[in-house]
């Protein structure tokens, strides 16, 4: 019985999952799964299962070790993960899909293929955390809000009045935050120019 119900999951699941919020090729794939009487199917996939001997075979089949490997094999082809990867760029959950599959039939997950880092390092992730990041509208946002929202620009406020030499305090006093800031440093991030900049952000003059 418990076999039953998480095929109709999976069933279910799969048909969803691949499907995507946005307008983009979710909405193609989405005439074709309209075309799919998923109830139907799902009911004659549960009466094989229950009711037939060769059917219940064939399904312990895909649990076993030889479909494992032939599933392993398929997925680590080239060509497949290229077309994967194409579909997950659209914004097409494929992989989500396929290893509630492999969760279903005890195969192992098919894992998207690691996309080769620019530069790599901790100033590499920074470099390419600020390149996704559109700092000019956030530039361009704030200075609206300071102007058209009164909550915003109080806490605003709030920030510039603090009193930064409590700050430079807890530096000064602490082994543990000089030793995370030098490990930044080591790492090649330039904190003390970040620092400078914040605080003549706010008004508080230098560090």
């Amino acid at each position: 019985m418990k076999t039953i119900f998480v095929l109709a999951a999976l069933v279910a699941f799969a048909t969803a999952s691949a499907i995507p919020d946005s307008r983009a090729l979710k909405d193609d794939f989405q005439e074709f799964v309209d075309l799919v009487p998923v109830d139907k199917l799902v009911g004659v996939a549960l009466q094989y299962l229950v009711t037939d001997k060769e059917f219940k075979e064939f399904f312990g089949y895909l649990q076993g070790a030889e479909f494992s490997a032939v599933w392993d094999q398929f997925f680590a082809l080239k060509e497949v993960k290229d077309v994967l990867n194409y579909l997950e760029d659209a914004d097409l959950a494929v992989y989500d899909a396929l290893n509630t599959v492999a969760d279903f039939l005890g195969l192992h997950h098919v894992k998207p293929a690691v996309k080769s880092l620019k530069t790599g390092g901790v100033t590499g992730f920074v470099d390419e955390v600020f390149d996704l990041l559109p700092l000019k509208k956030f530039e361009a946002l704030f200075e609206e809000k300071l102007k058209t929202s009164p909550e915003f620009k109080a806490f605003f406020e709030k920030l510039r009045s603090l009193d930064y030499h409590k700050f430079v305090e807890l530096h000064d006093n602490s082994k543990e935050v000089q030793a995370f800031l030098q490990k930044l440093r080591n790492y090649g991030l330039d904190v003390d120019a970040f620092f400078d900049l914040v605080a003549g952000f706010f008004g508080w003059g230098k560090y």
